[in-house]
């Protein structure tokens, strides 16, 4: 689905001037999440070394084609799955941490509490479960 949004983008902005080189660096980048790779690596420099690139490089390529930078979406797919973990109730939190390879559920409760500006168990009491 994160492929069609870049697609229809690329559609909408033919003036940009964007290479094979990087259309397939980019395209490469968004599969490596698509398939997974964000629950095991969060960290920028994991996937520009995946692409044989820079972690600059990589950002400034997701920049000119999305307007977001790298990070943002090796977030936005984290976040979209741990917000779908932390709607299945049953699933404790030591559980959800584990799965998204936080080290521990301390950390995983502030990296939520960050991005969401409320902890995992306030997010669950004002979600629907799934």
């Amino acid at each position: 689905h994160i492929l069609d949004l870049y697609d229809i983008h690329i559609r909408n902005h033919k003036d940009l001037q964007v290479s094979e080189r990087i259309t397939s660096l980019l395209r490469s980048f968004i599969e490596l999440l698509y398939n997974g790779e964000y629950v095991r690596n969060r960290d920028l420099e994991f996937y520009a070394s995946r692409l044989c690139i820079t972690p600059h490089y990589l950002s400034e390529i997701c920049k000119k084609i999305s307007g977001k930078p790298a990070s943002y979406w090796i977030e936005r797919f984290a976040m979209q799955e741990i917000t779908r973990l932390l709607r299945q109730k049953e699933l404790p939190l030591t559980e959800i941490a584990e799965r998204m390879n936080f080290s521990s559920v301390s950390y995983f409760s502030r990296y939520v509490r960050k991005r969401l500006g409320v902890c995992p168990t306030e997010y669950r009491v004002f979600t629907p479960q799934a």
